[in-house]
């Protein structure tokens, strides 16, 4: 048995992500369970955004949103 974290990416747009982690144990024979409830974080594209993006978001996640809201914040482009 082993038990790991289940990351997804949602409502993925240039301004903002969400990303849902779950919690599951898979067993020997591959059936997967859920363990406790999910825990549900937004981001937004700015640079505090960013920075909790990091530093709570493995890769290869983080480079995935980083890929679609480009090198600099939506707080710079707008200035």
């Amino acid at each position: 048995m082993e038990i790991k974290n289940v990351i997804t990416v949602d409502n993925l747009t240039t301004e903002s992500v969400s990303v849902k982690t779950q919690r599951v144990l898979i067993e020997d024979n591959g059936t997967e369970t859920a363990l406790g409830l999910p825990s549900r974080k937004a981001y937004t594209n700015s640079n505090d955004g960013r920075t909790e993006l990091a530093a709570e978001v493995p890769e290869p996640y983080f480079s995935g949103i980083i890929a679609v809201w480009g090198e600099q914040s939506e707080e710079l482009e707008n200035l």
